[in-house]
């Protein structure tokens, strides 16, 4: 792209680096990302600003006032920059002391209004490439998060962002945060705790849930005692069916059954929700549940089964982000509609 500044001042080059050069001033220094080069000398946006105010208010205390800055501050800037360029900008009114601009001024304000149209046509490309750019969000998520949302949330999001496409990974809690500290997701939906060297947002949390005979031992256990909820006590020999290794509910489970000196029975490692459901209806112990899923009619259809929650375990998750990680537009857009989408969630003791 070239312009022309001025009749006889030759030709103002601006090269692909955003940069420009005026040809017939003394050269000067090496351009470090400032706004133009004029014969080498580099001018950064502030200098060219203040000339630009001083040339057409010709008076340095009315284009001070503009900024504002000091009249001391403008005509130090002034001075300088006609140290660096070699040349006088401004002479005094021989009547009234006012600053006249030299013809080195006409020529440099004239390659100033150039690099002023030009960043605006820079401007306005840059900002029509955003508006016709797509990006793409990668997400890992825990085992459970998407069933907890429900159906939709992903693809109701994209159909509302169409230029943001979402994918993501299902894994245990371990891989997740793993991926997540790898680089391999810009942002991860985890069951909580956050992630060491993470930050997030929480989203949900219920009691764990365990499925049971309703006329098994467990239930039998609080029922005598005019409890409608388990106390870790209650599973003390009891076998569990629950998502094992990799998974934060079992670590809880195991830590907090130790700090009460509570001996659990067999621990059944299984992260398909059904399989723990069958576990409890068959009799061979609890099955491990939260409140996202207690309520669904699949869950109901066998009367003599019945869902107790366990308050000293707590399940829930978050969204996280490394906290070395500055969250992009579509990344913030996909954070926020999460936040908002788990209001929603059944069971969220988080929105109440």
């Amino acid at each position: 792209m070239r312009a022309a500044v001025g009749e006889n001042a030759g030709v103002a080059a601006v090269g692909g680096n955003g940069r420009a050069a005026l040809p017939g001033v003394a050269a000067g220094r090496p351009a470090t990302g400032r706004a133009g080069d004029v014969g080498g000398v580099v001018l950064n946006s502030e200098q060219l600003l203040y000339f630009e105010l001083a040339y057409s208010e010709r008076s340095f205390s009315a284009a001070a006032r503009k900024v504002p800055v000091s009249h001391q501050g403008l005509t130090k800037s002034i001075r300088a920059l006609e140290r660096e360029l070699g040349v006088t900008l401004f002479e005094p009114d021989d009547e009234t002391g006012m600053p006249v601009p030299t013809a080195y001024a006409d020529e440099l304000y004239e390659f100033a209004a150039v690099m002023d149209s030009n960043r605006r046509l820079l401007d306005e490309a840059f900002g029509r490439l955003r508006s016709e750019a797509t990006f793409t969000v990668n997400v890992g998520c825990s085992h459970g998060v998407l069933g907890a949302y429900g159906p939709g949330l992903i693809d109701d999001f994209m159909a509302a962002h169409p230029r943001i496409e979402v994918q993501y990974g299902e894994c245990n809690d371990a891989m997740c945060e793993r991926g997540l500290r790898d680089g391999q997701f810009d942002l991860a939906i985890v069951v909580s705790p956050l992630t060491e060297g993470c930050e997030g947002m929480p989203l949900y949390e219920s009691p764990f849930y365990f499925w049971t005979r309703r006329t098994g031992p467990v239930a039998r256990r609080a029922a005598s005692q005019g409890r409608e909820r388990l106390a870790i006590e209650d599973l003390e020999g009891v076998s569990v069916g629950i998502p094992g290794a990799g998974f934060k509910c079992c670590e809880q489970l195991k830590r907090v059954a130790a700090a009460h000196e509570v001996t659990l029975g067999r621990i059944f490692e299984m992260s398909e929700i059904f399989r723990l459901y069958e576990y409890a209806m068959d009799g061979k112990g609890v099955g491990f549940s939260n409140g996202t899923l207690v309520g669904l009619p699949v869950f109901n259809s066998d009367d003599e089964v019945v869902a107790m929650p366990l308050d000293e375990l707590r399940w829930g998750f978050s969204i996280e982000r490394l906290s070395t990680h500055a969250l992009g537009e579509a990344e913030r857009l996909f954070w926020d509609w999460c936040v908002v989408s788990a209001r929603g969630i059944v069971g969220n003791e988080l929105a109440k």
